[in-house]
């Protein structure tokens, strides 16, 4: 397998040290550094758990000097959400907007993405990938054959976000 051409990182502060600790070692060509862009839709479900919470712009551009952060990254996390978790169906569609994103935008050949559990699985359903589990740090490379075509995107059933479980005890 050839060293990724492109890397893009989600913006929780655990992958963008796991991409940094699985790449910025390598001797990659100068035509393709070890340069991640940041992207906030590459991130893990939204909602309720704080480790789903980004930090803020200003410390992943402190802390990870030689990312790119993507236009329009605010500087606080607009999308974590305390009371409600992302539904599959809402982060499914959620990653499937990041990869067209990505795919209209980027002509490499080789891409490295690297995220989370639930937001690679989300990935996979997309790119019509059978279910595969992740264990952290974990690689599967996928090949896909990238096609435009015209027409309307089909609409997609998107369940809304529920509400955090109530607890009994």
């Amino acid at each position: 397998m050839s060293l990724p051409q492109s890397y893009y990182s989600s913006p929780l502060d655990r992958a963008l040290h796991t991409a940094q600790l699985t790449f910025s070692a390598l001797p990659t060509p100068p035509e393709h550094p070890f340069k991640p862009t940041v992207k906030e839709l590459l991130r893990e479900a939204n909602g309720i758990h704080t480790c789903d919470r980004r930090s803020s712009r200003t410390y992943i551009v402190e802390h990870y000097l030689n990312y790119t952060i993507e236009i329009g990254f605010a500087e606080k996390d607009l999308l974590w959400v305390p009371d409600l978790r992302e539904s599959v169906s809402a982060l499914t569609a959620r990653l499937g907007e990041l990869l067209e994103d990505i795919f209209s935008h980027d002509e490499s050949t080789f891409i490295s993405i690297t995220s989370h559990g639930g937001a690679i699985a989300a990935i996979l359903r997309v790119v019509g990938h059978r279910p595969f589990s992740l264990r952290t740090g974990a690689v599967v490379p996928v090949l896909v054959k990238v096609e435009r075509v015209s027409g309307e995107k089909p609409k997609a059933h998107i369940d809304p976000w529920t509400p955090k479980p109530k607890c009994s005890y």
